[in-house]
C-alpha cells in the first residue's frame, strides 16, 4: 500500500527531517516514497542554475522537488496544498527544533500576493541555519512554495 502523504507534509519532512537533519549531523529514517533524479535540461526549465543537483518526489499529477546547489538547498512545489505548506512547515519545525526563531514574517518583498518569513534553527556547536520561506497567499496568480536552508557557522 502506497503511502498517503500530502506535498505540504513532504515539503515540511524535506525541509525538517531531510536538509536541516543534515546540517546538524543527525539524519535518520527515509523519505515515504521515492525520488528520481532531474536532468540538466528540467533543471534548466525550472530556472535553476547549472551544476546542482534535483530530486522530483512525485504526488499524484504534480510533487514537491527538493534541489541542492552548493551549500543550500531549496525545498518546492506548486498548487496542490499550497495554502496548507506553511503551516506545516511551521509545526515540524517546532516540534524538532523548539529553539528555532522566526526573525521575519512580512508581505513579500518582490512578489505580490505572497509572504516572507524566515527562521534561524540553532544547532550548538557553532552550527546552524537560516531558512527562507516564499509562500502564496490565495490571492496570488501562481501558487507556489518554495524553501531555501541555508547552512552557516558561528564563530566566536
Amino acid at each position: 500500500m502506497a503511502t498517503q502523504i500530502s506535498a505540504s507534509e513532504l515539503a515540511a519532512k524535506l525541509v525538517v527531517d531531510g536538509c536541516l537533519a543534515t546540517v546538524a549531523g543527525a539524519v535518520q529514517g527515509t523519505v515515504p516514497i521515492e525520488g528520481m533524479s532531474v536532468t540538466e535540461l528540467e533543471r534548466a526549465e525550472l530556472g535553476l542554475a547549472q551544476g546542482g543537483k534535483t530530486v522530483f518526489y512525485p504526488l499524484g499529477k504534480n510533487g514537491v522537488f527538493l534541489d541542492l546547489s552548493g551549500t543550500s538547498a531549496s525545498v518546492f512545489y506548486s498548487d496542490q496544498d499550497f495554502d496548507r505548506a506553511l503551516p506545516a512547515l511551521d509545526a515540524a519545525l517546532k516540534r524538532a527544533h523548539p529553539n528555532a526563531k522566526q526573525v521575519k514574517d512580512t508581505p513579500h518583498p518582490r512578489k505580490k500576493d505572497y509572504r516572507f518569513r524566515s527562521y534561524e534553527v540553532d544547532f550548538g556547536n557553532g552550527k546552524l541555519a537560516v531558512v527562507e520561506v516564499d509562500a502564496a497567499e490565495k490571492a496570488a496568480r501562481e501558487h507556489t512554495f518554495a524553501v531555501r536552508i541555508m547552512p552557516m557557522a558561528r564563530r566566536n
